[in-house]
């Protein structure tokens, strides 16, 4: 009797320790852990916004975010940036994004994002966005993404002591969060019809070359007989430029202006879809 019940208990140790390594079966959620979430605020009527973030693996077998979701938008996905002939484009990883064994994934502004569409309402600097991360094998994981100002380059820093840090001593955070200056700047422009990602390079007062890649509603590169980009900046006293940007693929465009001061301006696309249907979309830049 004895070694009967021995028996069954190694063969279901066995079975267990299968059952354990298969898989696509959930996983301790402390093998995932989420950090340094963020986002910027959005114009009035903005309808998307990109989420940014750290995931960490550190369990020892691959996991993979596949979808997420937020009560502040009606739909999320993830996103891919990616570069092409000198041209930053944009496509959704329908089969998720992997987090490999005891690795950080950084999704970051120019790279891998979350992407909030159909905002339900735009998103304000000091907000705070809760986010569920679903995850093959860790299951669902709770965020919360901080929302910073309109041009934010990294998340904001949060000092839970009073006492000064000295500067001989900055944190290794506040390196990360600093952006060298002339680094391109991306923003993300949605308008009904039209969606556009909009590069300029460098992003400091000067000359800069504005690159533009468009999409219809469904996030298929759209093609246009025009575009031009209008820059202002009121509270610099600046007026108005207009310039027409040159074609340079079905879905691409490129002009150069100048930037003549730093600080926040406006920019604006006029996008002449066809005879007597033009569409004009407008969203807030940051020149350094």
């Amino acid at each position: 009797m004895f070694e009967k019940f021995g028996t069954l208990a190694v063969i279901l140790a066995a079975s267990l320790a299968f059952v354990g390594s298969a898989p696509g079966l959930a996983a301790d959620h402390s093998d995932i852990v989420v950090g340094q979430a963020w986002s910027r605020a959005t114009p009035k009527g903005a309808k998307v916004a990109a989420g940014y973030l750290t995931i960490e693996n550190r369990g020892t077998a691959p996991d993979r975010l596949l979808s997420a979701s937020s009560p502040a938008a009606a739909t999320v996905e993830i996103h891919q940036m990616t570069m092409q002939d000198g041209i930053m484009t944009m496509r959704p990883l329908d089969q998720g994004l992997m987090i490999p064994p005891d690795e950080i994934v950084t999704l970051a502004p120019g790279g891998s994002h979350i992407m909030f569409i159909g905002l339900t309402a735009p998103f304000e600097e000091g907000q705070r966005i809760p986010v569920s991360l679903n995850f093959q094998r860790s299951g669902t994981v709770e965020a919360t993404f901080d929302v910073g100002s309109v041009g934010a380059k990294g998340p904001r820093l949060q000092i839970a002591s009073t006492e000064a840090v000295p500067p001989a001593a900055p944190s290794p955070q506040k390196a990360n969060v600093s952006a060298p200056t002339g680094e391109p700047f991306f923003t993300h422009l949605c308008g009904t019809r039209v969606m556009a990602d909009v590069t300029i390079t460098p992003g400091r007062s000067g000359p800069v070359e504005v690159m533009v890649q468009l999409y219809d509603g469904d996030e298929q590169p759209l093609s246009v007989d025009a575009l031009s980009v209008t820059l202002a900046n009121p509270d610099k006293d600046i007026a108005p430029v207009t310039a027409s940007a040159e074609r340079i693929a079905a879905d691409k465009w490129r002009v150069s202006m100048t930037t003549a001061a730093s600080g926040t301006w406006s920019l604006a696309l006029g996008i002449d879809m066809k005879k007597d249907d033009r569409i004009d979309i407008a969203a807030p830049i940051l020149i350094e």
